[in-house]
């Protein structure tokens, strides 16, 4: 393939590497068919009455109970925020990362090595 090709086409240029501004998947995702859509569309209201029922239900197991109204929840309302704690003004060490005193060359040279002890 010679090599103007396979930037056009968006084939990677070096292993895992495609080139900048080319998509590596010009066609894009496949479009589902339109009949596919209305089914889905037409089952979303059974679907939830199903799951209203399942709440409901003085007979169905306590975890399925609970998985539907959890559902209900996620949908209605959305899911709730997961909070997450950092350090932002952390530090990193010699001590607890052997590459800070790397430079960049370095680092994608070591970076190199181990794709190339992948294949």
């Amino acid at each position: 393939m010679p090599p103007d090709s396979r930037q056009k086409t968006g084939v990677a240029v070096n292993k895992g590497q495609f080139q900048k501004g080319v998509s590596g998947n010009p066609g894009g995702r496949k479009r589902q068919p339109e009949n596919v859509k209305e089914m889905l569309k037409a089952a979303t209201v059974p679907a939830v009455k199903l799951l209203i029922d399942t709440v409901a239900s003085n007979t169905a197991r306590l975890d399925i109970r609970i998985r539907a109204a959890e559902t209900i929840l996620d949908r209605a309302l959305g899911k709730p925020a997961q909070p997450i704690e950092a350090d932002i003004n952390a530090r990193t060490t010699v001590e607890s990362n052997p590459y800070a005193e790397l430079t960049t060359d370095e680092l994608r040279k070591l970076a190199r090595l181990a794709d190339d002890r992948k294949t």
